[in-house]
């Protein structure tokens, strides 16, 4: 079960990606960022309708922490996007986001099983496959680099979101949206982009990248609290491959 939720997780992230790249070619990656995490805020509490969950102070805490590395991986991953091709920087952060997870869990005394290396090696691959953009097409540089330190936040948030406990169900994927909300709302005092994305094609792309994202993370935090993090973390990094493919 937990690695068909993680397999959900992946597809739905690729779905949302590809409309976040699609809205960053006209809209700042911070406000397409800020208007798909509006949207995934405001649709997370109906989660709680159809799945039990239960609230404490450790896995709130969890939560808001997980959000942090998370809004950091979205805010770079979609900078990414407005100046490379998806094909480069979706890869790489794929690649790291599985990464992280499957040290943690080794540091823990988890040895990686076929599945978890097998995927590495697959998301290794993919990488190969897609990274190759003809010159005048974006920067390269750029986006290797950016998808590598989104991969590094988004394994870190998924480590952290892997050690919630079962009981809190989706409670913190809420929690985990209001704190993307209140750090990028925190950012918009400072930037001078706007709030929310324009009317126009790039708002519909934003809007439409926050609808499968939010049950995309309350597809991964079930798959967490069912399976082990590295596993879980390695299925779902295959979102690069939908992206590309879409």
């Amino acid at each position: 079960m937990a690695l068909l939720l993680a397999v959900l997780a992946a597809v739905l992230l690729g779905l949302s990606d590809f409309f976040a790249a699609r809205s960053s070619r006209t809209v700042p990656a911070i406000t397409v960022t800020r208007t798909a995490v509006w949207v995934s805020t405001l649709l997370a509490p109906f989660l709680l309708l159809v799945i039990d969950s239960a609230w404490s102070a450790h896995d709130t805490v969890l939560a808001a922490c997980s959000g942090v590395f998370m809004i950091g991986g979205l805010l770079l991953l979609y900078q990414g996007y407005s100046v490379a091709r998806m094909g480069i920087v979706a890869p790489v952060s794929s690649v790291l986001l599985a990464a992280v997870p499957v040290v943690w869990d080794a540091f823990n005394g988890e040895v990686p099983g076929a599945l978890a290396a097998g995927g590495m090696v697959l998301g290794g691959v993919a990488l190969v496959l897609t990274s190759y953009t003809p010159s005048g097409q974006g920067s390269v540089r750029s986006g290797v680099v950016l998808g590598l330190t989104s991969g590094v936040a988004f394994g870190t948030a998924f480590t952290l979101m892997g050690q919630v406990t079962e009981d809190a169900g989706v409670s913190t994927v809420v929690v985990q949206r209001l704190m993307g909300v209140l750090m990028l709302s925190a950012l918009a005092v400072w930037r001078s982009e706007p709030y929310l994305a324009p009317a126009g094609p790039g708002r519909r792309y934003a809007v439409l990248a926050g609808v499968p994202a939010v049950v995309a993370i309350a597809s991964l935090q079930l798959a967490f609290q069912k399976g082990a993090s590295g596993p879980v973390a390695v299925a779902s990094s295959q979102f690069a491959t939908v992206a590309v493919l879409l």
